[in-house]
């Protein structure tokens, strides 16, 4: 009842309480935003609106079978779409900051498989039906349970299950198995 209690305070103006609630959510958010968007800057920027978003509609918020995280994850998903619907999305080129290299890799073919390896995971799951990909993306890169997924994509746990296998299993049949 934590969450419930920390929801109250900051609908009744705890600045504070609106503050924990985003140190506990913001990595849920930020991860289920870089998943779609690919860029650093761009899901740092898209969590920060999807807080102020959240905290001028708060009051709108009800406890009718929705976790608040759920409610954020929708607020970020909608912001993703207009994003991506915008005529702006076309004429911006996003750069991230420049890795810094402060460890020691095992050289510069291990960090070149990793990319690639990646870039085939993120361009299979780009190509999955909408429902799956939001499925995927809540489950695995925001780390919400399958009830919170359920309730962001507004199904049944059982049709957040059946998403899921779905799309682990058409990942399975088009990622090669030597990238698996």
């Amino acid at each position: 009842m934590r969450r419930a209690e920390l929801v109250d305070r900051a609908q009744a103006g705890d600045v504070g309480a609106f503050g924990e609630l985003y140190d506990e959510y913001s990595l849920t958010v930020y991860r289920y935003i870089y998943a779609r968007v690919s860029s650093s800057a761009l899901a740092e920027d898209l969590t920060s609106e999807t807080f102020v978003r959240a905290l001028r509609a708060l009051d709108s918020f009800r406890w009718q079978g929705r976790d608040f995280g759920a409610w954020l994850v929708t607020i970020a998903r909608n912001l993703i779409t207009d994003h991506y619907k915008s005529g702006r999305v076309r004429l911006e080129v996003v750069t991230d900051e420049i890795e810094t290299h402060d460890r020691q890799t095992e050289g510069p073919e291990v960090d070149v498989l990793a990319a690639a390896t990646a870039e085939v995971l993120r361009d299979a799951v780009a190509a999955l039906p909408d429902e799956q990909r939001d499925c995927l993306t809540m489950r695995f890169f925001a780390g919400l349970s399958i009830a919170e997924t359920a309730k962001a994509l507004e199904k049944s746990e059982g049709a957040v299950k059946q998403l899921q296998l779905r799309a682990v299993r058409h990942l399975a049949k088009v990622i090669p198995k030597d990238l698996r």
